[in-house]
């Protein structure tokens, strides 16, 4: 099969009058392409991004677009039985023409769309030239007049109707994101010439020979590899014999395998099938066989468990030539979600909320060794339920990470370099997993390369979020499609943990509050729980599906519940609860859970004029979709700093109490292995500059809570359960109170070997001195924890008293802390008299007091180190210069004076 790259000499025309006055002549551009992007890249827009310019932006997508190109079709080409102009990606409603010609439409732009030109150019001379015009109608009119035909519910926050169309749900805005839907050829476009057959899939089954299990999973002496292909012979095609060769390299490169099949001819083995589009045509097809047996395997690990590596797996489709070939990089893994009934379990007295029995009063007995404590709480009755966890080759895993959305709703300004730099910063913020949501779209194989070669498991939506649908046979079949040629896409990346049905929807149907009609409600556990679980079964039968996030298993049966499937936890931010509000559950896996925070002022910059910069201002409150949320992160800064003394000092505070949101549920939810088995957080990526729950915001940069992430995802986790006013919260007309000032500490060990070493704690006044310390020793088992002695301070003074501690191992820190009693508004902080120097790509950063989230930033604000917003004690702390993440800066980025600062000062003292 020989491609024809049709990338350059296209040209993109806006259709009609436009919001822009842009004429109705054609501008030069190149396939990738969008409509915005382009007009960008020309000077004919402003950035929607700046202010308000969104609302302008998205009245031109009113319009219809034209994009057009001329091609030729070679002598050479010309001799292949078939010839299909090829589009890996249409967004999204489009007709194409050739020569005027009208050869079919899309309405979808998670598929392929191919078609069949080989009788509209054949007799024709060599140097023909021939016209492709692709014409885009408006998203916005077309959801429009569809929702006045069948209306259907969905999320508040998008435009209405945008369930109707195949496209990213989201860049018709959401409560993170701006309404602009964006239009394009925004993936590549070509002309196909294929001879005799092409490979219309192919599946690489894995089956691992195990000899045993250890504590880190299973034993493996083998991996039998088996490459099953369907060949997709050519209309026409009568005589020719083909076959398989399978290819597989090991990671070092230095040892090849081979297999290969029989030879086969279109006329023995012939049957009805589907081309590449899903739909049933005339062609025939028959499915062949290679299988290899790789000894000795060296398997696939998650970050943090072991290496990542990848055989380099080619099957190629051979007659006297090669004819097609596709090659993927692959690991060698089981993997699964472990959903088993739980065991009994011993509980202790840290563990309120669950209890696996009951005594005589029906009240709750927790055992601590001998001792028992009652328990009368009857709402924290949710002691048995069911596992939730990823289990990699035989070891179950606790996954630690978050949930990904579009990095740009400009689909051409996502770039290779920007992908890369952020799902860098994910492994080296220590993620195991990332959650693809569903109300994005299908990325390209990129990615999904990055993610194998990086360790970061994908939970991964398919393309339905907050959304009812109707089904009709036209729609039904265009999905189905969609998810068969994805699925077939993506499947032999080692990373694809499972696939989940939709976001969501099912615990919206269980309340009825998207569904319009009786059709609706029941057109979902068609769509979810029999035509998607279908075809996955169909075409990765490797794969765990789940109908949806959250979900119990579906059937509508208590979705979001607390003991079994995946939840998503919006007490704390949405509920307003406090902080503390996560030690009260236990959840099985929490694939959503989330707190907000503005970018940095360098990042504000970048979308406001002086004005503006007001967290309730016209272009602020643009730059904030979730509704009154501004006020949400005042109101929580109040329940915990003194009022900032100017913008950028809020800015600062609402990322450290981001940080603190989610370190809270973290450290908790680590603290209980076994019972909870994954902490991914909402969210780690913005799609445009803006107040959310990212923890690395649009153009890169790391806010505190990503900072926060690397440590409390680290594999080896010393935190701590502290209790005073932070958690008691007395009124101050009950003042004075007696509080309960103490700490409980804890080692998670998330590794394969136990940890064994030496917890050093200490309580310390403000200005760094020590009122009283002490050690405990650790002996902490492989994938489990251990709880220290209590320690009880009960007599200090929660405003004057602080707690620092650390776990030594083999005479190294391994994991470390601080923890205040009380809010730090209300902490007696002295002037820490912070001061930092630079020498290198070292930054040196002396206190002479405690100081709380000490953080170095630059003038241009792309500064990434090894570790900021940390608490330290008097003395001098340093930190490693690193190259910044920021995808608009090269090397280091670091530009301007430093600066440092610490909540001391944040406000006027």
């Amino acid at each position: 099969m020989h491609t024809i790259c049709l990338k350059d000499n296209w040209t993109l025309t806006v259709l009609g009058k436009n919001v822009y006055d842009i004429p109705e002549t054609p501008i030069e551009t190149k396939v990738p392409s969008t409509v915005y992007g382009t007009l960008l890249e020309k000077g004919l827009i402003p950035d929607p991004f700046y202010r308000d310019n969104e609302l302008d932006a998205l009245k031109l997508m009113e319009n219809d677009f034209a994009y057009e190109t001329e091609i030729v079709i070679g002598e050479e080409d010309r001799k292949a039985d078939r010839l299909f102009l090829h589009f890996d990606g249409i967004d999204t409603i489009a007709d194409v023409y050739l020569n005027g010609e009208k050869i079919g439409s899309a309405d979808n732009m998670n598929r392929v769309w191919e078609y069949d030109i080989t009788d509209l150019v054949a007799g024709d001379a060599a140097d023909t030239v021939y016209q492709v015009k692709v014409i885009l109608h408006s998203p916005t009119k077309f959801i429009a007049e569809e929702d006045t035909k069948c209306p259907v519910g969905g999320s508040s926050d998008a435009m209405p109707g945008f369930p109707h169309i195949r496209k990213a749900a989201c860049m018709y805005g959401w409560d993170w994101g701006p309404r602009l839907p964006d239009a394009g050829l925004f993936r590549e476009a070509s002309v196909l010439a294929v001879k005799t057959a092409r490979l219309a899939q192919v599946f690489v089954g894995q089956e691992h020979h195990v000899t045993g299990k250890t504590v880190h999973g299973n034993v493996v002496d083998s991996v039998r590899l088996t490459a099953d292909a369907e060949i997709e012979w050519m209309p026409g095609v009568t005589n020719g014999n083909v076959k398989i060769v399978m290819t597989v390299t090991s990671p070092d490169g230095k040892t090849v395998l081979t297999a290969e099949s029989g030879s086969i001819d279109p006329l023995t083995h012939s049957a009805p099938a589907k081309n590449l589009t899903g739909l049933t045509c005339e062609l025939r097809s028959n499915h062949v066989q290679a299988s290899l047996t790789v000894e000795n395997p060296e398997l696939w690990w998650p970050n943090g468990y072991g290496a990542q590596a990848l055989y380099q797996v080619k099957v190629a489709l051979v007659a006297e030539d090669t004819l097609d070939t596709w090659e993927k990089k692959m690991g060698l893994r089981t993997i699964t979600v472990n959903t088993d009934p739980m065991e009994d379990e011993v509980y202790d007295e840290h563990m309120t909320g669950q209890a696996p029995d009951y005594d005589d009063g029906d009240n709750m007995v927790m055992t601590n060794g001998e001792k028992k404590v009652i328990i009368t709480d009857k709402a924290a009755k949710t002691v048995k339920g069911r596992n939730f966890a990823y289990e990699i080759n035989g070891l179950q895993i606790f996954a630690m990470g978050a949930d990904y959305i579009p990095e740009d709703n400009i689909l051409t300004r996502q770039t290779r370099e920007r992908t890369d730099l952020l799902l860098k910063s994910a492994q080296e913020a220590n993620f195991n997993s990332l959650r693809i949501w569903g109300g994005g779209y299908f990325l390209d194989d990129f990615f999904y390369d990055v993610c194998d070669e990086r360790g970061l498991l994908i939970w991964h939506d398919f393309m339905f979020a907050c959304a009812s649908y109707e089904l009709s046979d036209h729609f039904e079949e265009n999905i189905s499609t969609e998810i068969r040629q994805n699925v077939r896409r993506l499947r032999s990346h080692a990373s694809i943990a499972l696939w989940c049905g939709n976001n969501e929807m099912e615990t919206q149907y269980e309340m009825l509050a998207w569904p319009k009609s009786k059709k609706q409600y029941y057109d979902y556990i068609h769509l979810y729980e029999y035509i998607i679980p279908k075809i996955v079964k169909e075409e990765d039968p490797e794969k765990f599906y789940w109908p949806s996030s959250p979900s119990s298993g579906g059937n509508y049966e208590n979705s979001n519940a607390e003991n079994v499937g995946d939840t998503h936890y919006w007490g704390v931010w949405h509920g307003s609860e406090p902080f503390t509000a996560y030690r009260s559950h236990h959840y099985r896996f929490l694939s959503e859970f989330g707190f907000q925070s503005f970018p940095s002022l360098q990042t504000v910059k970048r979308f406001t004029e002086d004005g503006d910069r007001n967290i309730f201002s016209r272009v602020m409150e643009m730059h904030q979709r979730n509704t009154a949320a501004n006020g949400k992160i005042l109101n929580y800064i109040s329940q915990t700093y003194l009022y900032p003394k100017n913008f950028d000092e809020l800015l600062y505070c609402s990322q450290l109490l981001q940080a603190d949101a989610i370190r809270y549920g973290v450290e908790h939810f680590r603290r209980f292995r076994g019972t909870c088995m994954g902490a991914v957080v909402w969210q780690l990526n913005d799609i445009w500059p803006v107040a959310s729950w990212a923890s690395v915001d649009y153009y890169g940069n790391w806010k505190a809570l990503q900072y926060a992430e690397k440590k409390m995802f680290a594999p080896i986790l010393l935190s701590c359960e502290e209790h005073g006013e932070i958690d008691q919260k007395p009124f101050v007309n009950t003042l004075p109170h007696p509080i309960d000032v103490s700490a409980d500490l804890h080692v998670a060990n998330e590794t394969g070997e136990p940890i064994v070493g030496t917890v050093k704690w200490s309580l310390r006044r403000p200005d760094s001195s020590v009122v009283k310390e002490g050690t405990f020793e650790v002996n902490a088992p492989a994938y489990g924890g251990q709880w220290m002695p209590h320690l009880d301070f009960n007599g200090q003074d929660p405003l004057e008293v602080h707690l620092t501690y650390e776990l030594v191992v083999d005479g190294n820190v391994v994991s470390s802390g601080s923890t205040l009693f009380c809010a730090p508004k209300h902490y007696h902080f002295a002037d820490p008299k912070l001061s930092v120097s630079v020498d290198g790509d070292t930054v040196t950063v002396t206190a002479e007091n405690f100081a709380k989230s000490v953080s170095v930033e630059t003038e241009n604000g792309v500064l990434r180190l090894d570790d900021n917003f940390v608490d330290m004690e008097a003395g001098t702390k340093t930190f490693r210069i690193l190259p910044t993440a920021d995808f608009t800066a090269k090397g280091t980025g670091v530009s301007g004076a430093y600066r440092v600062r610490s909540v001391y000062e944040t406000a006027e003292r």
